[in-house]
């Protein structure tokens, strides 16, 4: 077990910490020993390797350098960790300095956080001077780690007069959720194998979670946002450049200013094939006659990939309301197969097709939910007509533009781009014209739509117009 006693000005530090916390209501952090030589480690690592980072020596986490110095993480625990840097300035002394660094530390969302979580109760202050190679210049500067951590276990205090704390010998469940808060900088966030949270906080970082059910946390709503999902590789955009551009590995959920998305329940979509993706978006259009949602279309595009059947996915979606307000759950079994004929393949049903799956329907061989999927199978047989199966596929098409491509979630919008389209060229020019204008209004940084698309699948759909 490695252990350090806190200088004056690291002292200094926690005694402002403990200003913004109490003037809260909250309890004052107690310095630790063997928090205080990671701490003091992990800048002077810093300092020395010229790097800005909460990955450190042989790619350690904050909670791996910790453990590492012997701080005993036993019961219910939680870490959390700050760093901060600036050249020297000011008056003559250092204190001015670590002043200005916890200044910067507060005015800063993430570190804020850090520093005012309610259930920590140690912290560890390593300041360490040196030269430091910035990009105007290389300068004399102060580098600040803070190590907080919450344990049932062992402590040792670093306080005149106070004794090590003895385990907590209650039985506590481990928590499993981690912290890990970066700063403003680009920067490669590597989480535990529990159950982490994970801030960028701006930069263009790289997010990893590792094992456990892992949380990318951002601080802006789910409209300023857009993901781009591709066969091993996860990014995300704040268009209001905030959060700057994420590259995600191993991150189950995101969390939007407090609501959580299940990204897990949607990445699976990049492991289907073209065809797959194409004959799932004429499924998607038969049934809601409109071009997909994007978060619909590969939320369910991923329940395909992980074996969910066809014909299970169309009785889900012949459920929902938006498809029974379609076609009418009363209507009579010939209003149905027009209204069918009519939403999928763009015409009246010929006499033959409407005297054979009026009598299927009205026999049982075949139910209205698995009717239209059949009908889709039907156009595209061998024995179906060109002129349907171009029909559908081309309606097809117009949906994964809408939603794979350009990942757009506005139903209006997904509406009214499929009924532009009679069939004709000319109709098809007008649904992309109207998906493009829509796509370049979002693609601001005004973030007016969460956009979730997926690159590999359907690049080229609507490529010939």
């Amino acid at each position: 077990m490695s252990a350090a006693t806190a200088s004056d000005l690291e002292r200094y530090m926690l005694d402002l910490v403990n200003e913004e916390r109490t003037s809260r209501g909250l309890s004052e952090l107690v310095l630790d020993k063997v928090l205080n030589a990671s701490a003091d480690a992990h800048s002077e690592w810093m300092l020395d390797n010229n790097v800005f980072s909460h990955t450190g020596i042989d790619g350690s986490t904050p909670t791996e350098r910790m453990t590492a110095e012997g701080f005993d993480f036993s019961g219910s625990w939680r870490t959390a960790e700050n760093i901060a840097a600036q050249s020297e300035r000011g008056d003559e002394g250092l204190f001015d300095d670590v002043y200005d660094l916890h200044i910067a530390l507060m005015n800063s969302p993430g570190h804020r956080e850090n520093i005012l979580m309610p259930e920590l109760e140690v912290v560890g202050i390593g300041i360490q001077t040196g030269s430091y190679s910035y990009d105007t210049g290389t300068y004399y500067s102060v580098m600040v780690t803070q190590n907080f951590a919450m344990t049932g276990g062992e402590t040792t205090p670093d306080v005149v007069g106070q004794q090590s704390r003895a385990p907590d010998t209650s039985v506590n469940e481990p928590d499993s959720t981690g912290v890990l808060v970066g700063t403003a900088t680009a920067e490669n966030l590597v989480g535990t194998d529990q159950n982490d949270r994970i801030k960028g906080s701006g930069g263009n970082d790289i997010l990893s979670g590792g094992d456990g059910i892992d949380t990318a946390v951002y601080m802006n709503d789910i409209s300023n946002y857009g993901l781009t999902i591709s066969d091993g590789s996860i990014v995300i955009e704040d268009r209001s450049g905030g959060d700057g551009t994420d590259t995600l590995n191993s991150i189950e959920n995101l969390e939007f200013n407090g609501t959580v998305f299940e990204l897990s329940r949607f990445t699976n979509v990049s492991t289907l094939t073209e065809a797959d993706m194409l004959a799932f978006s004429e499924l998607y259009v038969a049934y809601f006659n409109r071009a997909p949602d994007a978060t619909g279309l590969l939320f369910w595009g991923s329940a395909l990939a992980d074996g969910m059947s066809m014909n299970e996915i169309a009785r889900q979606f012949f459920d929902q309301p938006e498809t029974q307000a379609l076609y009418g759950g009363s209507s009579s079994t010939g209003d149905f197969v027009t209204a069918v004929y009519s939403n999928i393949l763009g015409r009246n049903p010929d006499t033959d097709g409407f005297d054979y799956w009026t009598r299927v329907l009205d026999n049982g061989a075949v139910d209205r939910a698995e009717f239209i999927l059949a009908m889709i199978d039907g156009a595209k047989a061998a024995t179906g007509s060109a002129a349907d199966a171009q029909y559908l596929e081309t309606k097809a098409e117009i949906g994964a533009y809408y939603a794979v491509v350009n990942g757009l979630n506005n139903v209006q919008v997904a509406n009214t781009s499929m009924q532009a389209f009679d069939g004709t060229i000319a109709s098809v020019v007008e649904a992309k014209d109207l998906i493009d204008d829509h796509a370049s209004l979002v693609d601001t940084d005004q973030g007016s739509e969460f956009t979730i698309s997926v690159t590999g699948l359907v690049d080229d759909a609507l490529d010939w117009i």
